[in-house]
């Protein structure tokens, strides 16, 4: 195919590829954003789920830690070991130091009813411990002055406080007027230490409420992090997500998924966690504490005692991950769609300006005068009702065209015919007359040749003034010498007199003469409708008027004579109006003819100046 910007058939092919390819895009870009926002919402979503999630393990973490504490600070095994009993009292009061006894018992100064309380206390707590999966259960007994701290995991008992233990004095001192639990928020027990704790404190009262000292829980960071850091994987968060802790200071409080030893060192200065920090809830998009993008969803914990936030985070590239798959799809899929549309569009092409073409090429060759070339299009659209009207035109044009010629021939021939009668019966007649009058005369008798002579002279006479009037009809020198007005004046003049009618002639406005061809032309149409008045109406009153206007130059024939019916053919059958139509179409004006039967004629031209 021949590619042409000005080709019907590469216009609607670019016009359907334009409308198809717009459709596509459009549906595409929708289809891209559409599914890229409803990742979004679906990875939101997901998060705040686990979010929701991690957030109610942990807050049942320590609820459920702090319902044990409860129970534990009311058992009689936790105030016997705080002192309840004045043997234990004692004990804390002294402060020896302790030394573990064979089988792993503390040994102390007491009587051996005392020691066997205590022992069995201390088994007691140790099964408690391993019921309840405790890393570390400790009791503070004594004043906050001079406590006396037990550690079971270390089955130690001691009456001094060392550096290490100066968290688990806080908690004696909190519950010296509260009964409420006191938690104290991760820490490090020394420099070394990589395993944070948080301390969970109870104070443990006898049946007058007097304090006797207090049992603590230590939670591990490993606990937490059993939490927390559950297989991201299968709860949704892919290879980058995942869910943590961080406190008031912003400092992590779970372990990272991606920095080792986080806990307590790794500070989260996102704006999700800022926004987390000040009990606000949402999901955002933020770069996180390691500076990536990630989707965010963040808010604080309902733990009393800790100012805790939990935020679970999914790294921005991997969530759209999916977009990318389906932008990539969608490009696959517009891609096959646009060949389809581009195939479907030409061969649609073709349908449609193949018959076109045929009606193109079929114009053309009528153009250049092949007035035999017809479309065969039998389809029964608008396109096939077009190559019909164009069939019907071509006859009418080609039934026109031989019309005009035979017109054009008829009028030659008979013209050719009243100048071959002109010829024959007027000059042809008085030559003949004059030469036999010449042959009657014998060339001896002077008398005979003189009077023949004189004869001879008025014939030649009255052959000038025939060929003169001739030659008039033909074209009346008026027409160039006295202009249109006056040469339509001498013409009514000169077919009145010769038909015995009075036909009077108006002219009105008349400023400057008309071109020669429209002179010509309206002189041709007002000698055609006064011949075809005097001939065929019969009528005794014939007028012309010649008006000018601003705008038009009107000639008007009126007659009283019979008339006839328009819609029928004109009058003598001959092609006078034809050609009075036609001569007032090239001069670019009209031709209007009123009549009736009995009603006589009008015949109206109106011509533009400006023609």
């Amino acid at each position: 195919m021949t590619f042409k910007v000005s080709s019907i058939t590469t216009k609607l092919l670019l016009l359907f590829m334009l409308v198809g390819l717009a459709s596509v895009a459009v549906v595409g870009i929708y289809s891209f954003y559409a599914a890229r926002e409803a990742i979004i919402k679906r990875t939101m979503d997901q998060l705040i789920s686990v979010r929701a999630v991690k957030k109610q393990q942990i807050e049942y973490f320590f609820a459920e830690k702090s319902r044990n504490l409860e129970f534990l600070a009311r058992s009689n095994d936790m105030k016997l070991l705080a002192g309840e009993q004045s043997s234990l009292g004692e004990i804390a009061r002294k402060a020896v130091p302790a030394k573990k006894a064979a089988g792993g018992e503390s040994s102390l100064p007491v009587k051996n009813k005392d020691r066997l309380a205590l022992a069995n206390a201390r088994g007691n707590m140790r099964f408690y411990q391993g019921s309840y999966g405790f890393s570390n259960l400790i009791i503070i007994s004594g004043e906050a002055e001079n406590p006396g701290i037990f550690s079971l995991k270390d089955s130690s008992f001691t009456a001094f406080t060392p550096p290490e233990y100066r968290k688990y004095v806080q908690i004696i001192e909190s519950v010296q007027n509260s009964d409420s639990i006191v938690i104290v928020d991760l820490f490090r027990r020394s420099a070394a230490d990589n395993l944070p704790v948080c301390l969970l404190g109870k104070g443990i009262r006898d049946a007058h409420g007097s304090l006797l000292g207090a049992v603590v829980l230590e939670v591990s960071s490993a606990e937490i992090n059993r939490i927390m850091l559950q297989n991201n994987s299968r709860i949704g968060l892919g290879q980058s997500g995942e869910a943590y802790l961080a406190g008031p200071d912003l400092m992590m409080r779970s372990e990272s998924r991606f920095i080792p030893h986080s806990v307590l060192s790794v500070k989260v200065n996102s704006m999700s966690a800022k926004k987390a920090a000040l009990d606000e809830t949402g999901a955002i998009v933020t770069p996180d504490y390691r500076n990536i993008t990630v989707f965010s969803a963040y808010e604080p914990l309902n733990i009393p005692g800790l100012k805790w936030i939990i935020l679970a985070e999914i790294d921005y590239a991997e969530s759209l991950i999916p977009v990318d798959r389906i932008r990539n799809d969608i490009l696959l899929v517009s891609l096959i769609i646009s060949l389809f549309i581009l195939a479907i569009a030409r061969l649609i092409s073709k349908m449609i300006t193949q018959p076109i073409i045929s009606l193109k090429n079929a114009a053309l060759k009528t153009g250049q005068g092949e007035f035999d070339s017809r479309v065969d299009i039998k389809s029964s659209d608008e396109i096939g009702a077009l190559a019909g009207t164009f069939n019907t035109m071509i006859d009418r044009i080609r039934e026109e065209r031989e019309r005009r010629l035979s017109a054009m021939y008829d009028g030659q021939e008979m013209e050719r015919q009243r100048v071959s009668r002109e010829l024959h019966d007027g000059l042809g007649q008085k030559l003949v007359g004059a030469k036999l009058q010449m042959e009657n005369c014998d060339g001896q008798d002077f008398n005979c040749l003189q009077k023949t002579f004189g004869e001879i002279k008025n014939v030649f006479g009255s052959l000038i003034e025939d060929t003169r009037q001739i030659s008039n009809d033909l074209m009346p020198p008026a027409l160039n010498e006295l202009g249109l007005e006056n040469a339509l004046e001498n013409l009514c003049k000169t077919l009145g007199r010769q038909s015995n009618l009075e036909i009077e002639f108006y002219s009105h406005g008349l400023d400057l003469p008309p071109d020669n061809k429209t002179t010509v032309y309206l002189y041709r149409i007002a000698q055609e409708a006064l011949n075809n008045a005097i001939r065929h109406s019969s009528a005794n009153d014939i007028s012309m008027q010649l008006i000018e206007n601003k705008d038009n130059l009107i000639l008007i024939l009126e007659d009283n004579g019979r008339g006839f019916e328009t819609e029928q053919s004109e009058p003598g059958g001959g092609n006078g109006l034809y050609n009075m139509r036609e001569r007032a179409r090239i001069l670019g004006g009209t031709l209007s003819v009123e009549s009736g039967p009995g009603t006589g004629t009008t015949i109206r031209v109106k011509i533009p100046k400006n023609k």
